[in-house]
């Protein structure tokens, strides 16, 4: 399985992630609340590029990663893990 790329920019609406995608991969996206919470996945067969809209308190420790499939639904290549806090 190789890397993905991932990248995080902050935007007035939220948090732009852009990733590569091949046409006939599957992304899904996961993202964790602080470093003691589990992995949620919070899109299904996700578009490049995803916002991230929801809203969480200043401080926050949000960390996000992208995990591709074949259309069959094999792990194909996973992304590093991008973070920020909310400001």
């Amino acid at each position: 399985m190789h890397t993905a790329k991932i990248d995080l920019t902050l935007e007035p609406a939220g948090r732009h992630l852009a990733f590569s995608k091949d046409l006939l991969e599957v992304a899904h996206v996961f993202r964790r609340v602080g470093e003691a919470s589990s992995w949620q996945r919070v899109a299904v067969n996700a578009r490049s590029p995803y916002l991230d809209t929801d809203a969480f308190v200043p401080g926050t420790l949000l960390e996000y990663y992208v995990q591709h499939e074949t259309q069959q639904g094999e792990p194909e290549a996973r992304s590093h893990v991008v973070s920020t806090t909310v400001a």
